[in-house]
């Protein structure tokens, strides 16, 4: 579990910036996907392991890689890592030019590092990954990246899953409204979202959660919120999926206006 200033979040709402900085952790973070963001990743010391793309791939100290939204991913490590990641809102990759975006991530960086240490080579290697990353997803159609359905009610409880992940979807009502069988509906739903509809709606009750709590609300409140029934299922679930406490995550994490 990771402590208070072990990881940090830093997030610019204006730009739609962010910068995650895991201090030397061990966090392995289970299967998931970033519905809206471009992920561009940095290890500054140790070593991890992701499996994205069908393939399990290392990275060690300087290496980069890239997670483009609806790719599911999973992040291990059996040692201690240090590792930058640079997450950017896919809808503000086509308002922004290159050189606007990467002004944006340089204003962050002082906040996210405070203390630690980066090199500028590592500096130069970040934002050149982010310059070509941001490259190709402006001239790939999003179709081959996460290929849609070709029923579009698929599409549509994708969406409401991913808006209102608090309301509650049974999978035979969905596969029903969608004239399908519910097999059928969950191996077409895991191949246009990358996750199973349940994964799905719990990473994106998460994400609202996470949200709800830089708002000042309340642990019971964003629980009920999010769809939780009670708070202690949805700390339980929180600490699972981030690799920290609620708690933790709120006093970890810096919002710049």
């Amino acid at each position: 579990m990771a402590a208070v200033n072990s990881v940090r979040y830093i997030q610019n709402l204006n730009t739609g910036v962010e910068l995650i900085f895991c201090n030397n952790v061990a966090i392995s973070y289970p299967i998931h996907n970033h519905v809206s963001v471009l992920t561009i990743g940095i290890v500054l010391d140790g070593s991890v392991m992701l499996t994205a793309y069908n393939e399990i791939k290392t990275y060690k100290k300087n290496q980069t890689f890239v997670i483009y939204p609806y790719i599911p991913h999973r992040i291990s490590a059996h040692n201690s890592y240090t590792l930058l990641s640079l997450c950017i809102d896919k809808n503000i990759i086509h308002c922004y030019a290159e050189d606007s975006i990467q002004e944006h991530v340089m204003t962050l960086l002082p906040d996210a590092l405070h203390k630690e240490k980066i090199s500028q080579n590592q500096i130069i290697y970040l934002l050149n990954r982010l310059n070509l990353a941001v490259k190709f997803y402006s001239l790939t159609a999003p179709a081959d990246l996460h290929p849609c359905s070709q029923n579009p009610l698929i599409t549509h409880y994708k969406k409401q899953l991913e808006l209102y992940p608090e309301n509650k979807f049974s999978i035979e009502e969905m596969a029903k409204n969608a004239f399908i069988s519910k097999y059928h509906f969950i191996r077409t739903f895991k191949a246009e979202a990358g996750l199973m509809p349940h994964q799905f709606q719990l990473q994106n009750r998460i994400r609202k959660a996470k949200r709800l709590m830089l708002e000042s609300k309340t642990m019971t409140e964003v629980a009920l919120t999010t769809g939780f029934c009670d708070q202690s299922h949805f700390i339980k679930q929180f600490e699972k999926q981030v690799g920290m406490s609620p708690l933790t995550y709120k006093l970890s994490s810096k919002i710049i206006k």
